[in-house]
C-alpha cells in the first residue's frame, strides 16, 4: 500500500511539472512573441517619422512608379540587423466592395466585369456568388436570395465591406456550401480583385485585370500597356494614345498618380534582428503621411 501510495505521488508530481513545464513554453512564446511585437512596432512607429523625408520626392507617377520598383535595404555594421522594404500599389486590382453602390444598389458595369471572370472559369451559379457579395457589402441585413446573406449564420463576417481576402474565402466558402460548385476556387482571385479604391492606378495595372475591362483588345497588346510597359504613364492622354481602346473607360475605371491626392502605398516590411526575424504590413499615406492598418504576418 505505501509503495503505491508512493508511485501515485511521483506520478502526480511528474505530471505537475510537466504542466508547469509546458506552462512555462507557452508562457515564454507569448513573452516573446509579445516582445518581438512591441519591437516590431516601435520600428514602424520610427518609420513613419522617416518616411515623409524618404518619400518627399514623389510628385508624379514616374516617381511614384521608380518607388515600388526599388527595394530599399538597411543594416548595421554587424549585420545584427537588418531590414528590407518593398512598396506597392492597393489600387491594381477591382476593388470588390465597388460591385455595390453607396445607395445599396448593385453597379451593373462593375458586375459586368465580374461576370467576365466567371464566364471565363466556368462558375455554374454566378448569381448567387453576386448575392453573396453584395449582401455582405450591404449594410443591411436583408437577403436578396435563399441563404445568400452570411452574416446571419457567421458571426464573423460584418457587412458594410469586404476588407480582406480572409473575409472574401468566408464568401467563398459560402458559395461551395449552397451551390456545391468548387470551381471558384480555383480562380485566382489576387489576380483580379482588390479592397482599396474607386478607381484603379492605370500604372500599376497585371494583365488579367485590364483584360477584363478591355476584352476586344489583343493579349499581346494588353502586356504592352501593363507586364512589358517600360515607363509609367504620366497622363489620361498617353495611355490613350497608347491605346485607343481606353478612351470610353479610362474615366470610369482607372486614375494616374498626381501630387496632392491621397495614396496609400502598401508596405511590406521584413526585419532580421540577431537572428529574429519579423514580417509585418502596414499602409502609408503619402498625402495624409500617416501609418495605418498595420499587420504582423
Amino acid at each position: 500500500m505505501v509503495l503505491m501510495m508512493t508511485l501515485l505521488l511521483i506520478a502526480v508530481l511528474m505530471g505537475l511539472s510537466a504542466l508547469v513545464l509546458t506552462q512555462s513554453e507557452k508562457l515564454s512564446r507569448l513573452g516573446n512573441d509579445t516582445f518581438s511585437k512591441s519591437s516590431s512596432m516601435k520600428i514602424v512607429n520610427d518609420l513613419q517619422k522617416q518616411l515623409p523625408s524618404l518619400l518627399y520626392g514623389i510628385n508624379t507617377a514616374e516617381e511614384l512608379d521608380l518607388t515600388m520598383r526599388l527595394p530599399l535595404q538597411l543594416e548595421s555594421k554587424n549585420r545584427d540587423f537588418i531590414m528590407k522594404m518593398q512598396f506597392s500599389s492597393p489600387y491594381g486590382r477591382l476593388n470588390i466592395n465597388t460591385l455595390v453602390d453607396s445607395d445599396g444598389k448593385i453597379n451593373e458595369s462593375k458586375t459586368a466585369l465580374f461576370n467576365r471572370i466567371f464566364s471565363i472559369y466556368s462558375v455554374t451559379d454566378s448569381d448567387i456568388l453576386i448575392k453573396l457579395v453584395s449582401d455582405t457589402i450591404d449594410t443591411d441585413t436583408s437577403e436578396r436570395g435563399e441563404g445568400t446573406e452570411i452574416s446571419i449564420s457567421n458571426p464573423d463576417v460584418n457587412n458594410g465591406k469586404i476588407a480582406n481576402f480572409e473575409q472574401f474565402n468566408h464568401i467563398l466558402e459560402r458559395y461551395v456550401e449552397l451551390t456545391r460548385d468548387t470551381s471558384v476556387l480555383s480562380i485566382p482571385w489576387d489576380r483580379y480583385i482588390g479592397f482599396e479604391g474607386d478607381k484603379m492606378d492605370f500604372n500599376a495595372l497585371n494583365p488579367e485585370t485590364l483584360t477584363l475591362i478591355l476584352p476586344t483588345v489583343s493579349a499581346e497588346k494588353i502586356r504592352s500597356l501593363t507586364l512589358f510597359r517600360t515607363k509609367a504613364y504620366v497622363s489620361k492622354e498617353e495611355a490613350i494614345a497608347a491605346e485607343p481602346a481606353l478612351a470610353s473607360v479610362f474615366d470610369n475605371h482607372f486614375f494616374i498618380y498626381t501630387s496632392g491626392i491621397a495614396y496609400n502605398l502598401l508596405c511590406d516590411l521584413h526585419v532580421t534582428e540577431n537572428a529574429h526575424e519579423e514580417h509585418i504590413r502596414f499602409q502609408y499615406n503619402l498625402l495624409e503621411k500617416k501609418v495605418k492598418h498595420v499587420e504582423f504576418l
